[in-house]
């Protein structure tokens, strides 16, 4: 049963880091720990089809809001972009 038990558990650890579409992002200062975020389908495909757009910034601030409301995290002015990952697929930021 030990056994059993632990193979759930990690099945379990191993299913939580499996989202397709996330942002990765690093703390601006003191640890600088990088840390990635779930995006939801609409924000990663806004985010993914903006590209060169010239509404990237209303986007983005669209965006950043959502992830402010849902996780708690206020991601413009306190840290650095990394990449996004969409499907699967990581590509840079800035």
């Amino acid at each position: 049963m030990p056994v059993c038990v632990g193979f759930l558990y990690w099945l379990f650890l191993w299913g939580c880091n499996l989202m397709k579409n996330y942002i990765t992002i690093q703390l601006i200062g003191g640890s600088e720990y990088i840390e990635d975020i779930e995006l939801k389908d609409d924000e990663a495909l806004l985010l993914d089809c903006s590209g060169n757009s010239p509404f990237i910034n209303h986007i983005w601030n669209y965006i950043c809001k959502r992830l402010w409301w849902r996780e708690g995290i206020e991601i413009q002015g306190n840290f650095n972009l990394i990449s996004k990952t969409i499907n699967g697929v990581t590509t840079p930021i800035h």
